[in-house]
């Protein structure tokens, strides 16, 4: 059952003893590292758990936003949650039911953050739902409901992470303030591009707790690592989109697909050096590095090949009737 115009009030006394019993519980969580669930079972709080700086962004967004409706899709070990309940509490003001929804909570997280919110006492703020996102959220569409801010941190693949940005804009208030985790993924920051380029959202603020961008998983956003947490603001006034308004949100990938060629081409050209030198092990390392860089590009995968072949049959192999 979804709350519906309930509300959560709470004194001046009362709000203070229920905040220091959630700080309690944060700290108490990320200070022993281990969480425990039903039936005996314990697991390390990480790597699946929000960390310190994350949390924090994510309670600082709430007291700053003041929301009075908020949504969480996934909720894992059940710090996220803390973080935001702190936060809401401490704002004071009437808030309804903070609506969750994570079907492994049970078989996957022991029910862990259930229980944890209940250690914290701030189970009682909470409408939790174990229906998966794709099934509740256009309910919550369908019953119309409107949220100031939702925290996504479900599925961290494509299709998954686009289908709760799409029913969390329809979720969401003009104005209202949409925040991910994970958002230096592929996946999910492809997901969120998508909300900026065709329906307007605005970065309004991101958080990470590393300090270099590396390779792979984590790039960059523009001039700056991407954040491992971000927030985005649904325009006041939707944009009119017309069946053939479209806007790529794939273009800032484009700059690392050009650096990786041109490390690519580079490296390959060093490989064909090495063959004419007759260098085959130097030429093999240059075109293995190569494809590492750039693996659709099938030019380096045949030269790869002949540095494994005699001469003639590589140039059989190849079409060349001069050279190796």
């Amino acid at each position: 059952m979804v709350a519906g115009d309930t509300k959560i009030t709470r004194n001046e006394s009362a709000g203070n003893a229920v905040r220091d019993r959630i700080r309690g519980e944060i700290d108490k969580l990320y200070r022993e590292g281990v969480v425990h669930g039903e039936d005996g079972f314990s697991k390390s709080l990480y790597p699946t758990s929000v960390t310190p700086g994350r949390g924090k962004f994510l309670g600082d967004l709430v007291r700053r936003l003041k929301p009075t409706a908020t949504l969480e899709v996934g909720m894992g070990w059940g710090l996220s949650t803390l973080h935001m309940l702190e936060a809401m509490v401490e704002n004071r003001g009437e808030h309804q039911p903070h609506i969750i929804m994570d079907p492994f909570q049970q078989q996957a997280y022991h029910n862990v953050a259930l229980l944890v919110l209940r250690e914290a006492g701030a189970d009682q703020f909470i409408d939790y739902h174990s229906e998966p996102s794709e099934i509740f959220l256009p309910k919550l569409v369908e019953q119309g409901c409107q949220f100031d801010f939702a925290f996504i941190d479900g599925d961290h693949r494509f299709d998954g992470a686009f289908v709760d940005v799409v029913f969390v804009n329809k979720l969401l208030k003009p104005g209202g303030v949409m925040a991910v985790d994970d958002t230096e993924l592929d996946a999910v920051h492809l997901a969120c591009r998508f909300a900026e380029t065709n329906w307007g959202y605005t970065f309004v603020g991101g958080h990470s707790d590393r300090g270099d961008a590396g390779a792979g998983r984590h790039r960059h956003r523009g001039s700056q690592a991407r954040p491992q947490v971000s927030a985005y603001r649904k325009p006041l006034q939707e944009i009119e989109r017309n069946q053939l308004h479209f806007n790529s949100f794939v273009k800032d990938f484009s700059p690392y697909l050009r650096i990786n060629r041109l490390a690519s081409n580079k490296l390959a050209h060093e490989g064909l050096v090495a063959l004419r030198k007759g260098d085959r092990e130097g030429a093999r390392r240059a075109f293995r590095e190569a494809l590492r860089r750039d693996p659709i590009h099938a030019k380096n995968f045949f030269r790869y090949i002949r540095t494994y072949l005699p001469p003639g049959l590589a140039r059989a192999f190849t079409g060349r009737s001069k050279g190796v």
